[in-house]
């Protein structure tokens, strides 16, 4: 059993990661691979994260690129059995790390990167990623971090084998301040990122309660017959329906706390929300989460 072990582990940490990724055909043109719902670890290396690619006749379409250098490659390998095509564009959703780590390997295929203004801000060369700090430097392998070819303010559009991606940052923040959706009018589909999370509890920590819920009011305008989030396997059109709730209860209740003056120190053990407890990371983030909105609720009241 040890001798099977170590060589499990000689093949992970010297020849790379497998992340034995299976694309998941969503209609025809578009897969995507799922991953765990669950935080990212060294047995995972990092494939907790929803990545998607479309298929044109021109090329692929990437909708984020992943945790690592050897995902994406992994990613690559897949679809190109899928048909031989170059990947044309990549489109990151947002800065969070789990999403644009794979960047160096689809640049040095000669992808175009696309990302939102806030990766420019805050990805630098050099630093240290959550990333390589919890996988530490064997997984995380060839993983570089390179520039983005175009930054998204707010609104692009990319005609790619005459399929027409609709790139949108909806509000000025919501999972952060830079979150961009991926709409394909033709097909009625949308990539939400991590504005949409199912399966387990988002995270408030760089963004906003009101904001969110803003932004998922907008998502539900599009009427998509299909929502991809960045963690969940959720992706009919009502795949906003959970993480929506969960705001707008966890609102509701801060803002009566706050009217009974039930004070920070307190708030946790007042908004436990026990119908979102099975939810993966419920004992993770929830606590956070509600601190977070805390805050940001009461920021409000004092400006009104």
């Amino acid at each position: 059993m040890k001798y099977i072990t170590l060589i499990l582990l000689t093949f992970s940490f010297g020849y790379g990661f497998e992340y034995y990724l299976k694309p998941q055909k969503i209609e025809e043109g578009i897969y995507c691979f799922f991953g765990k719902t669950e935080n990212i670890s060294k047995q995972n290396a990092g494939n907790m994260v929803n990545t998607c690619f479309v298929q044109t006749k021109e090329g692929f379409v990437v909708i984020d690129s992943g945790p690592t250098y050897a995902y994406a490659s992994q990613a690559y390998t897949q679809m190109q059995k899928i048909a031989q095509l170059p990947v044309k564009y990549v489109i990151i959703t947002h800065d969070h790390d789990d999403h644009w780590q794979g960047n160096s390997f689809y640049k040095s295929k000669g992808a175009l990167l696309i990302g939102p203004r806030t990766y420019e801000q805050n990805v630098v060369a050099g630093m240290k990623t959550r990333m390589l700090r919890v996988l530490g430097k064997e997984l995380y392998g060839k993983t570089k971090i390179v520039k983005l070819d175009t930054i998204v303010d707010s609104n692009l559009s990319i005609t790619v084998g005459s399929q027409i991606f609709q790139i949108r940052q909806l509000t000025p923040i919501a999972h952060t301040k830079g979150d961009l959706i991926i709409y394909l009018p033709a097909k009625k589909i949308l990539f939400a990122g991590d504005l949409v999370f199912n399966d387990r509890l988002t995270s408030l920590r760089d963004g906003s309660i009101l904001g969110s819920l803003k932004a998922l009011k907008k998502i539900d305008a599009y009427h998509a017959k299909v929502i991809i989030g960045g963690h969940g396997y959720k992706t009919d059109a009502n795949a906003t329906e959970t993480l929506k709730s969960y705001l707008i209860k966890m609102k509701k209740e801060i803002l009566d706390a706050q009217d009974h003056d039930i004070g920070m120190d307190e708030i946790t053990r007042k908004v436990i929300l026990p119908e979102f407890r099975k939810m993966k990371l419920y004992n993770v983030l929830h606590k956070r989460n509600v601190l977070d909105a805390y805050k940001e609720l009461e920021m409000m009241e004092d400006e009104e």
